[in-house]
């Protein structure tokens, strides 16, 4: 398995609008992308980490437009996701790449 952790910090005005939007943006890609699923967790410090899950770090890489996002590969309601959600970070996004070794959750 491959996973991917998008990190940021998002002010708490947006928090609610960031997470309705990183849900349509997951499910898009669970959905319809071959990704295992997606997590959403939220540091005391106010940072937001995205997780997510695929199946190999190709299926990953063949599914997500990488640094043209977004681009016309995407279905517009996603492609207009992706540029909204940027404009909520105040630190710009990093992105860590891991390949999972051993995983307890099944």
């Amino acid at each position: 398995m491959f996973s991917v952790i998008y990190r940021g910090y998002i002010p708490d005005e947006n928090e609610e609008e960031y997470r309705q939007l990183w849900s349509l943006i997951a499910g898009y890609f669970i959905e319809s992308r071959g990704a295992y699923g997606s997590r959403l967790h939220k540091t005391k410090n106010g940072e937001m980490l995205a997780y997510s899950c695929w199946p190999d770090k190709e299926t990953r890489d063949a599914s997500w437009p990488g640094d043209d996002a977004p681009n016309e590969g995407l279905p517009e309601t996603i492609k207009q996701a992706i540029i909204k959600i940027k404009t909520f970070t105040i630190e710009p996004f990093e992105e860590i790449q891991m390949d999972v070794l051993e995983d307890k959750l099944f």
